[in-house]
């Protein structure tokens, strides 16, 4: 392997400026560049992948569980208990693009003609309004926090990813021609602690969050993105409080330079400090 290139798994797809062929861009990678546009354009546009989070397994089986439960209320055309016990009566949607809409790496696409990129988003599940036919993106979230009634609020720093991730989803069911809601909801599933003893049973606290998107950011956003990926300049590191893995690099190459300095200067004299 040439030492002088990153290997292949270090790479990923990348956009190719004044190309004709459509880019393709993810729901997560939108909130990338809203989060910090150097590291969305290392990984888009020069195609370095960014650092991956360890994969949460049992939050994946919550959503999974979770899934197969609203399966059994859209075969039945019925709200789903969490939706009946918070008091609106939306039923899962019945429609045959569901598995592919729920899927990685397929999920919801639209091509926005005007930047030539083509937008994807996987959503867990979409509930109806049999009157109206207004649709609602669902999203549904698990962990574990003594401060779960607070999470309704959504006023964390961290939840304005979770209303874009909602208002992507909203914005990629009108696209394939759905009525939409202004609403959009999360199914929050927060573990409870108690003393009982230990049975290998989790119990959960569910809330139904609604939250009313905004859909105002996304084609603005795409333009700035699009314009972004036709520059050839990187942009500046964001603040250190706004991106970990800029103030991480800037950190290793502090202590890198500070290694290198050591080390010519023991070169240059034998001395070690």
């Amino acid at each position: 392997m040439d030492g002088g290139k990153a290997s292949a798994k270090s790479r990923t797809r990348k956009y190719k400026p004044g190309s004709d062929e459509p880019f393709k861009l993810s729901r997560s990678r939108v909130q990338l560049f809203l989060d910090c546009k150097r590291c969305f354009y290392i990984q888009n546009r020069l195609g370095i992948k960014m650092p991956k989070m360890l994969p949460f397994k049992l939050n994946s089986l919550v959503d999974t569980k979770v899934k197969q439960s609203f399966d059994v209320a859209r075969r039945k055309q019925e709200p789903h208990k969490y939706f009946k016990d918070n008091g609106y009566k939306l039923v899962p949607l019945k429609h045959k693009m569901i598995p592919v809409w729920r899927e990685n790496f397929q999920g919801l696409t639209y091509h926005h003609e005007k930047t030539n990129i083509i937008l994807q988003g996987a959503i867990d599940d979409c509930v109806q309004d049999l009157n109206t036919k207004e649709c609602s993106a669902v999203d549904y979230k698990s962990t574990q926090t003594e401060n779960g009634e607070k999470v309704k609020y959504l006023g964390a720093p961290w939840h304005q990813s979770w209303k874009n991730q909602l208002s992507v989803y909203q914005y990629l069911l009108e696209k394939n021609d759905l009525k939409i809601s202004k609403r959009s909801f999360i199914v929050f599933c927060n573990a409870q602690l108690n003393e009982s003893e230990w049975n290998e049973n989790l119990v959960f606290d569910v809330q139904v969050i609604p939250y009313e998107v905004d859909l105002s950011w996304i084609d603005p956003a795409l333009i700035e993105i699009k314009n972004l990926l036709e520059t050839k300049k990187v942009p500046a590191y964001s603040e250190d409080t706004d991106c970990d893995n800029c103030r991480n690099i800037k950190e290793n190459n502090s202590l890198i330079n500070n290694l290198l300095d050591k080390s010519l200067k023991y070169l240059r004299t034998g001395e070690a400090e």
